[in-house]
């Protein structure tokens, strides 16, 4: 039986041809050697501009460093601002790569418990209780992954007035997955300029562009961080190359039009599964706001909820999945939320509409 991976942090999309014919006309000009440790400055300029242009926000150019990947933006954040044993707060459920980063920055994960009965809704009280004045970085994914949810300005409005409750909190917002909302615009977390000296935001071209494998990220952050981060870029791998980043300036250049064509793909194969999803009462489920992910709630199919179930992990339903449907989900242990799974919905629709059934039999 073939496999149908709905785990993976991947599109079916190609990668935008504005950006692969600006990448063939670098190397046709022998745009080959090393770049500049920092990033080109018409990609840094680039991107500026997009915030200028879709947020009202003046960034300078020079607070962006360009890295290889987003994931490397988040490390050389979280080692240039964490000390030993200070502590960082996450909303569950977070991306399953955060805990391991943050231990090997010497952090200590915190976690705020996930609400999926509100939608993944900020709950300040709650998130106030974890924070303590030696509290050194709060973390946001917005769009969430694996939840898909976004925050509204209400909620970062809250964050934000924790940052003045406590001086010494810093504020990291994962914002990846900005150019695939479906219902409310993205807000950056940037939006916040009098704290803009304790705000850091990652972004990147994997998912919202489906560039994944060019590994292009960026950090924004204040300048004494970002120029910690430029310094291990440096000593560790140099800089991102120059023909990579000649594609993702195109891109950049062109990315209403990218999202545009992307979110007319997605949207209806994200109606089509939840509308599935609807008929499955076992399977719990809240409403993506962006991404290509369904989280998954497990319980009405796991014991002690389910009687009759031969499950009580989430592990050994998602085992089961594969072997008796070819369905392979993520688990979503690994993201603070031990009884529920991630589904990806961004697949060719025949191959869609094909795991939707699948998972009808598996359910029933």
């Amino acid at each position: 039986m073939d496999i149908i991976p709905l785990h993976l942090g991947v599109s079916h999309f190609h990668s935008p041809a504005v950006a692969t014919q600006a990448l063939q006309e670098a190397l046709a000009q022998h745009n080959t050697y090393y770049g500049p440790n920092e990033g080109l400055p018409e990609l840094r300029y680039a991107l500026a501009q997009r915030y200028l242009e879709d947020e009202g926000l003046p960034i300078p150019a020079e607070q962006i460093l360009i890295t290889h990947g987003a994931k490397h933006a988040l490390h050389l954040y979280l080692y240039s601002l964490l000390q030993p044993g200070d502590e960082v707060v996450a909303l569950a459920p977070y991306w399953f790569a955060f805990p391991e980063l943050i231990r090997q920055s010497g952090g200590k994960l915190v976690t705020v418990p996930a609400n999926p009965a509100q939608d993944y809704a900020l709950d300040l009280d709650l998130l106030r209780q974890k924070l303590t004045p030696t509290t050194r970085l709060l973390l946001l994914t917005n769009p969430g992954n694996p939840t898909g949810k976004v925050y509204s300005p209400t909620e970062l409005q809250h964050v934000a007035q924790l940052l003045e409750e406590f001086p010494n909190l810093h504020v990291l917002s994962d914002e990846i997955y900005d150019g695939l909302s479906y219902e409310a615009p993205v807000h950056s977390f940037l939006r916040f300029e009098p704290l803009r000296d304790r705000i850091a935001v990652v972004n990147g071209f994997s998912k919202s562009f489906a560039m994944s494998g060019w590994r292009l990220g960026y950090l924004i952050a204040p300048f004494p961080i970002l120029t910690k981060a430029m310094e291990l870029q440096q000593k560790w791998i140099s800089g991102v190359s120059p023909f990579l980043q000649a594609g993702a300036v195109a891109a950049t250049q062109h990315r209403h039009q990218i999202w545009r064509e992307f979110k007319q793909d997605l949207e209806p194969k994200r109606q089509r599964l939840l509308a599935a999803l609807r008929q499955m009462p076992k399977l719990g489920f809240t409403v993506p706001q962006a991404g290509y992910y369904v989280t998954l709630q497990l319980e009405g199919c796991l014991k002690p909820q389910d009687a009759s179930s031969p499950f009580q992990l989430a592990e050994e339903w998602a085992a089961a999945l594969k072997d008796q449907v070819g369905l392979e989900v993520l688990p979503g242990t690994n993201m603070g939320m031990p009884h529920a799974v991630r589904m990806s919905f961004a697949l060719p629709e025949e191959v869609l509409d094909s795991a939707i059934l699948r998972l009808k039999a598996f359910v029933s």
